[in-house]
């Protein structure tokens, strides 16, 4: 018999890493969350009684659900954190204040919490909150997948505008054919968007380098991208499954190159699409998941009470400061 697996989430950011691509391996049901809820509007997830429930964004939940439910509990966890890059801790304010709100998870009953970015999880440490381990996001390689079909954009964007963002879109905007949607698509929608763009964009909302999951989502359906830094990691490789730019003028010049030559364009893309089916195909990842909790494979979660580790901070005061500030609001 299949077992029985919730997901918990907003669907419109998070239904590309399982969509409906796990049918095989689980009967999957998906419950949507939206902020807000309370004790009584989870009746449906209680009486689904999963073997396994995945979180997105867990630290909102009440205790009094996860409390209830019998299966095991695992968050994932999804926002840009500070993080240690060649040694050096970096953060904005933006980080700081989505960190804030994450540290409630230690008083959360949760049986394992995994956070997609690894260049967190020292910091996390640092305050006495120790994950059951990294978890870059799967993508379900099914739906998102290359299709054939005219190029009615030169550039396309998916994401919310920031001050920092069009810096680097500005001029695009007014040279090129751009597509900007901010929110409101995703699934096979989506899709068919962002296969009718030339070139599909990464910039971040702050100055910070970060791994949006939006980059493996973007590679899965074949996508040729161009991204701002990401958080150095094993599984995407700048210039090789996507190309890396640091400044405005970097990807003016590489839009302007790549624009000009399709068959780099492919290769790269080729490249991109391979390498996430490769590492990060939601039919392979969330079965040996569960495999690895059943075995007790994987750490369970733990934190220490606040307060009880303290000397993280020393790593930069501005940084405790900010934090303290955000977490007193």
């Amino acid at each position: 018999m299949k077992p029985r697996t919730a997901f918990i989430c907003q669907p419109e950011y998070f239904r590309f890493s399982y969509e409906d691509d796990l049918s095989g391996f689980a009967q999957v049901r998906e419950f949507p969350f939206h902020f807000g809820m309370g004790g009584g509007d989870f009746t449906e997830l209680e009486e689904f009684d999963a073997d396994c429930n995945f979180f997105f964004r867990g630290e909102f939940f009440p205790d009094e659900v996860l409390c209830r439910l019998r299966g095991s509990k695992v968050n994932f966890s999804s926002e840009p954190f500070p993080r240690y890059i060649d040694g050096r801790l970096v953060y904005t304010r933006d980080s700081l204040s989505r960190y804030a709100h994450f540290r409630h998870i230690r008083h959360k009953p949760f049986d394992y919490v995994f956070h997609y970015d690894e260049a967190s999880l020292p910091f996390m440490a640092r305050d006495g909150i120790r994950l059951s381990g990294a978890f870059p996001f799967p993508v379900a390689t099914r739906t998102y997948a290359p299709r054939a079909g005219e190029k009615n954009w030169d550039l396309f964007f998916i994401g919310r505008s920031s001050a920092h963002r069009e810096q680097f879109f500005g001029p695009l905007k007014h040279r090129y054919h751009f597509l900007h949607i901010a929110h409101g698509i995703w699934g096979p929608p989506l899709v068919d968007y962002l296969c009718q763009a030339r070139i599909c964009l990464n910039i971040h909302a702050e100055d910070e380098v970060s791994w949006e999951p939006r980059m493996q989502m973007l590679l899965a359906a074949g996508a040729f991208v161009i991204s701002e830094q990401i958080t150095p990691n094993p599984v995407l490789r700048p210039n090789i499954d996507y190309v890396e730019i640091a400044t405005p003028q970097q990807l003016y010049e590489a839009v302007e190159h790549y624009l000009a030559h399709p068959a780099e364009r492919e290769k790269i893309a080729a490249s991109g699409r391979a390498r996430v089916c490769e590492c990060l195909d939601a039919r392979e990842v969330y079965p040996r998941l569960v495999g690895q909790i059943e075995r007790g494979e994987v750490p369970r979660f733990a934190a220490e009470p606040v307060g009880a580790a303290h000397e993280w901070w020393q790593a930069s005061k501005r940084a405790a400061r900010l934090l303290k500030t955000l977490v007193r609001r």
